[in-house]
């Protein structure tokens, strides 16, 4: 089982969209943030926000504002942020919309 942190960034890193992109930096307990962050170059906005929310979550280093959380992502990347949010806390999975 893994830590509620790490599991809440998996989550956010397997959006459909960003997953074939993601899983190659993704390890057994760590991600390759600098390989992560480097390829947000070449990324669609929200799908940049997505890596910086993981990389936030996972860190504590503050990137995101909670103002391109509401306006640059769709409501499903949107709505995972805010299941990852409460996974990240000891939450279940309520939804893998």
């Amino acid at each position: 089982m893994y830590q509620p942190e790490y599991a809440a960034v998996l989550y956010i890193l397997g959006a459909p969209t960003l997953w074939q992109r993601a899983a190659p930096h993704v390890r057994e307990s760590d991600f390759d943030w600098p390989a992560l962050l480097h390829e947000t170059r070449t990324m669609s906005g929200g799908e940049a926000v997505l890596v910086r929310t993981a990389h936030e979550l996972w860190t504590s280093n503050k990137s995101v504002g909670l103002w391109e959380l509401v306006r640059q992502l769709d409501a499903r990347a949107f709505s995972r942020v805010v299941e990852a949010l409460r996974i990240s806390r000891g939450g279940e999975l309520h939804s893998a919309r």
